[in-house]
């Protein structure tokens, strides 16, 4: 069941130019995935799905002045954040949060935002830093959250958007994906994980192919949301009542 919900998943998530990462998370917290794991399976879903991505939009014109000055600062925070031990309970209070800040972030329109100003180096430094940082202790690739920034300061079209995000993913989620190896002494490859890698790179190829024309979008986001935030909300009353 878990495999096929990744499939979904990820044909969902591809089409608009994300990875799908606190969505896997949210899964694999209801389906009782050990938590060392739950970091490790979502970055290199993450990878899978966007190389796809990355793939589909290759004719986009690409912005790389936006896209590299959100790597130099997020791509080793990634790998502090990987690198970083957390206790348990402080990683559930802070996926709990992430979660509820994911599903916000899913819900915020285009057009609910606008920046006055445009965006600066400075700007893509530190919006790069923290979402580096969530990427690697979470295992999330931090475009969930970037693409309502990048609409907000009207960067550019909504293929060059999911662009840029793909690419700030990929990256992310390998130095992320780096750093929770590195920390792991004696770290053998989960070859469980394997199947929901397959299944996120079948789902992605259904997605860039079909674009998702039989399904309107707007529900899948809502029942999406929905998903993020009862896990969210179920991990936040857990720590509560065990604490």
């Amino acid at each position: 069941m878990l495999t096929i919900l990744f499939v979904i998943t990820a044909a969902l998530y591809a089409s608009i130019g994300l990875g799908g990462g606190s969505t896997y998370i949210a899964l694999m917290v209801l389906f009782g995935v050990t938590a060392s794991q739950i970091p490790i399976t979502a970055l290199i879903c993450n990878i899978c799905v966007v190389s796809i991505n990355l793939i589909r939009y290759r004719g986009t014109p690409f912005p790389y002045r936006i896209l590299l000055p959100l790597l130099c600062s997020s791509i080793p925070m990634a790998y502090l954040g990987g690198q970083t031990e957390i206790p348990q309970a402080i990683f559930q209070i802070l996926l709990g949060t992430i979660l509820i800040l994911s599903g916000i972030a899913m819900g915020i329109q285009r057009e609910d935002l606008s920046m006055p100003y445009p965006m600066t180096l400075t700007h893509c430094i530190v919006i790069g830093g923290i979402l580096g940082g969530l990427a690697g202790i979470i295992g999330i690739g931090g475009g969930i959250f970037l693409i309502p920034i990048l609409y907000a300061y009207n960067i550019g079209s909504p293929a060059q958007i999911a662009r840029i995000a793909s690419g700030f993913i990929f990256f992310n989620s390998i130095s992320g994906l780096i750093g929770q190896v590195t920390k792991v002494e004696n770290f053998l490859f989960p070859f469980s994980i394997i199947p929901m890698t397959v299944a996120v790179m079948l789902g992605a190829l259904i997605g860039t192919q079909l674009h998702l024309k039989i399904l309107k979008r707007k529900h899948v986001r809502w029942v999406t949301i929905f998903l993020i935030e009862f896990v969210a909300v179920r991990i936040l009353w857990l720590v509560w009542t065990n604490y």
